[in-house]
């Protein structure tokens, strides 16, 4: 799986260096911060749509081949950015760059494929750390690609989409390398959930995308208020999101061992302290800066334990559908807070904005509750394998001809 680690790596790369670039691209080109939050708004839109698309094809073409048509669709998105003169150029393009987000985004499935239901949050979090790298490099590429763009002799931060598209491009090409369909897994009947621990998993994954999402969209253009230039900037961004991809394999551990609704409850309980610490702390960038990678570390709880209980117990035909679904409610539920985020601000401040932020995370804590309430602890938790059959004594050893015999 060393190619899908490698496409996850470039595809995080892309998508936060091009998410860095916009929130500023559309305050330049739109004039006022109030629509430096529809870049993200539009975004989390096409991710939603192509979300659904993808789960389509993937059960048709198999997987890989679905997740490369995504980044495919994203490498034209960015070239439409780089020659977009206006607001309404920046939005169609990052329409269409919402294709590469949810490609990247359900990579994490594709490396849970053929793993067993005990294994599957590990396996999603070998993926998440890949694509952590990327993600980590791309806010601190703003810089140099701004000077790449102004030396190709295009407008302000449109050497950030180039690197996108190139990125894109390779990504999907390493995808296609892949064989369309992985081995089959059978479920374990044994992991089996409810039903109502599938809509747990969508919650779960729409509440702790729209507070990361509605939090962090305004945090560039905040901290450019406060004083701080695009290196500064790009290096918040970057540990933000390395708060978001590298804890992973700790999700996955703790998911395994725990279940995925204790973590839940970890997740909420993350993304409320780092909400309030944001809303506190937001005239002084070094405790944003902290409370910023510590909503990443939250976000990124909530999404392997979503994605548990999302997709437990489901046969492997039937997990892109769940998948799909789970997307489409990250991208509505993101879509409302990138959209709000910039008139929030605007009208009360940033300090409103993550006020606001801990109050819906405080939703989260309040799902994982209601499920341990309703008995559905370990539902996402696999279940102990059987016990091996206890070996028989000679008074319980099964009638033979040979005892009948021996006892006369």
């Amino acid at each position: 799986m060393l190619p899908l680690r490698i496409a996850s790596l470039l595809g995080g790369l892309a998508q936060s260096l091009g998410g860095a670039a916009a929130a500023l691209l559309a305050r330049d080109l739109g004039g006022s911060d109030a629509v430096a939050g529809l870049p993200q708004a539009v975004l989390v839109v096409g991710s939603a749509v192509a979300a659904l698309g993808m789960s389509a094809l993937s059960r048709r073409y198999g997987r890989p081949r679905a997740l490369a048509a995504g980044l495919a669709v994203a490498t034209g998105g960015s070239v439409v950015v780089v020659f977009a003169g206006d607001l309404l150029g920046l939005l169609a393009g990052t329409l269409l760059l919402g294709a590469g987000t949810a490609a990247v985004m359900l990579g994490r499935y594709a490396a849970a494929d053929s793993a067993p239901e005990g294994a599957r949050a590990r396996a999603m979090a070998t993926v998440l750390v890949a694509t952590t790298v990327g993600a980590v490099a791309g806010p601190n590429l703003l810089v140099p690609a701004d000077a790449l763009g102004r030396a190709l002799g295009l407008p302000g931060l449109g050497g950030a989409y180039v690197v996108a598209a190139l990125c894109f491009a390779i990504a999907a090409g390493l995808l296609l390398r892949l064989p369309a369909r992985p081995p089959a897994v059978e479920p374990d009947p044994r992991g089996a959930v409810p039903g109502g621990t599938a809509v747990r998993g969508l919650a779960v994954l729409a509440l702790a995308n729209l507070v990361m999402v509605g939090v962090m969209t305004m945090a560039p253009v905040h901290l450019h208020h406060l004083g701080a230039g695009l290196g500064a900037i790009g290096l918040v961004v970057s540990l933000h999101v390395a708060g978001m991809f590298a804890p992973a394999p700790l999700s996955g551990r703790l998911t395994d061992r725990w279940g995925a609704v204790p973590t839940t409850a970890l997740a909420g309980a993350m993304l409320v302290v780092s909400a309030l610490l944001a809303a506190v702390g937001a005239g002084a960038p070094l405790v944003l800066g902290v409370a910023l990678v510590l909503l990443g570390v939250g976000w990124n709880l909530g999404l392997v334990a979503g994605s548990t209980l999302l997709t437990a117990g489901v046969p492997a035909a039937e997990r892109p559908r769940r998948e799909g679904w789970g997307e489409v409610a990250m991208g509505v539920a993101a879509g409302g807070g990138g959209a709000a985020s910039g008139a929030v601000m605007s009208g009360g401040g940033y300090g409103l904005l993550a006020s606001a932020g801990a109050a819906v995370a405080a939703l989260v804590v309040a799902a994982a509750w209601q499920a341990r309430v309703s008995g559905c602890r370990n539902a996402a938790r696999p279940a102990p394998a059987p016990s091996p059959p206890r070996p028989r004594g000679p008074s319980a050893a099964p009638w033979s001809p040979a005892r009948r015999g021996a006892g006369g």
